[in-house]
């Protein structure tokens, strides 16, 4: 009785690890995608900056 109760203790350990694990992997895709969105953002602003012709010269002049 002793062991079918530490084999199902340690199923159960198993299946919640595996849960939180799953969780974890999901939540930081999530993160990613919403951080890569962000990157693609700040790099569509940069484009639209740097093709501006104030700016370029600003930069060429050094200022």
């Amino acid at each position: 009785m002793k062991n079918k109760f530490v084999i199902f203790a340690f199923l159960g350990l198993i299946a919640v690890s595996s849960w939180l694990a799953a969780y974890v992997i999901l939540s930081q895709s999530k993160q990613i995608v919403k951080l890569q969105e962000q990157l693609q953002h700040e790099q569509m602003k940069y484009k639209i900056i740097i093709n501006d012709p104030l700016v370029r010269d600003a930069m060429e002049s050094g200022g």
